[in-house]
């Protein structure tokens, strides 16, 4: 296999397991579940500020929530809808 292959064999990879996994990254508990509205509505800020931990670890909840308002208005939406946040007045 190229070089070129196997990094998008990997990329390819990664990124159904990102899918599958989900982007649970800012509940408050491991157990806790994300709807998939929140899933869908954070995936790229995570991909922006946090990909360098794993979608459902402890450090990648801390990074996104480091980010606060820099998240995206469609991620922080879904959030509040989700009731993982207060909503803004």
């Amino acid at each position: 296999m190229t070089k070129t292959k196997s990094a998008a064999a990997v990329i390819g990879r990664l990124t159904a397991g990102l899918a599958a996994v989900g982007f649970a990254i800012v509940i408050t508990s491991p157990a806790d579940a994300v709807t998939s509205r929140v899933r869908t509505a954070c995936k790229d800020d995570y991909l922006r500020f946090c990909p360098n931990y794993e979608p459902d670890s402890t450090k990648a909840r801390q990074c996104m929530r480091q980010m606060g308002k820099r998240l995206s208005p469609r991620c922080l939406d879904a959030l509040a809808d989700a009731g993982e946040i207060r909503r803004r007045r």
